[in-house]
C-alpha cells in the first residue's frame, strides 16, 4: 500500500463571515486519545471486531471514520448515495474486513482509499444512532454539543466522521495527502462556527463546504 505525507494543509476564508482563514500545523502527535485512521492498522480493527475483544471501542471508531472517509471520497467524486438498505451496509463491512485480512500492516486510511473507494459503494443513511448523516442538521449538532453526556459523547462521534468525511473529499485531487488528527478541532470548529448561523443546514453539506477550502500550506 502507498503511503502518505503528513501535510500542513491552509483553511481559506470560505465566503462566510464568521470563519476565518486559518493556518491548521503539521507535525506535531495527536491528542492522547484521538483518533486517526492514517495510524490505526488493519489489524488492530479486525483484533477488535470480536464482541468481547479489548479493543472493540477503538475498531468501532475505525468503523465510523471509514464511513465517514468515504462518504467524502464519493462525494469529492460526485458520486456519494446513502441507503437504508442493510445489504448496503453489509457489503461495505465485509469488503473493509476481507481487505484488512489481506493487508493486517495497512492503516484503515490506505485500504479504504486503495481498495475500498476506487468503486463507488452506497453508504448507510444512518451510521450510529444518534448520526444520520443524511439528515442531521447544523442544528441537532449543536444541540448535541450543549446537551448532556450521551448527547455530547454522539456530537463527537459525528465530529469524527466529519474530519475522516474531509480527508476522504481530500483525497479525491491529493491522493496522498494525509490530514494530522490535530487539525480536526480547527476543521470541526469551522464546520460548527457556520452551523451556528444555518441550523436547518445538513452537517454533511458544510463538511464539504469546509473539505473545499481546506489547501496544503506553501
Amino acid at each position: 500500500m502507498a503511503g502518505f505525507r503528513k501535510l500542513a494543509c491552509l483553511v481559506a476564508g470560505i465566503g462566510i463571515a464568521a470563519v476565518a482563514a486559518m493556518t491548521l500545523v503539521a507535525g506535531a502527535q495527536a491528542a492522547d486519545g484521538e483518533f486517526d485512521g492514517g495510524s490505526f492498522t488493519c489489524l488492530s480493527y479486525t483484533n477488535g471486531l470480536g464482541d468481547s475483544s479489548a479493543g472493540k471501542m477503538q475498531s468501532n471508531l475505525a468503523h465510523l471514520w471509514v464511513f465517514g472517509y468515504l462518504a467524502g471520497y464519493y462525494r469529492g467524486q460526485g458520486k456519494l448515495e446513502m441507503s437504508d438498505d442493510p445489504a448496503d451496509t453489509k457489503a461495505v463491512d465485509d469488503l473493509l474486513a476481507q481487505k484488512c485480512r489481506e493487508v493486517p500492516q495497512a492503516s484503515i486510511l490506505a485500504v479504504s482509499q486503495q481498495s475500498i473507494a476506487v468503486e463507488a459503494r452506497k453508504l448507510p443513511k444512518v451510521v450510529t444512532r444518534e448520526f444520520s448523516p443524511a439528515t442531521y442538521t447544523c442544528g441537532q449538532h449543536l444541540d448535541a454539543m450543549a446537551g448532556a453526556a450521551a448527547a455530547v459523547n454522539g456530537a463527537d462521534l459525528a465530529e469524527l466522521w466529519a474530519f475522516a468525511f474531509i480527508q476522504g473529499f481530500k483525497n479525491v485531487g491529493l491522493p496522498d495527502m494525509a490530514i494530522n488528527p490535530e487539525n480536526r478541532g480547527p476543521l470541526v470548529g469551522a464546520m460548527n462556527k457556520v452551523c451556528a448561523n444555518n441550523r436547518d443546514k445538513l452537517y454533511l453539506d458544510y463538511a464539504a463546504l469546509v473539505a473545499e477550502k481546506v489547501k496544503i500550506a506553501q
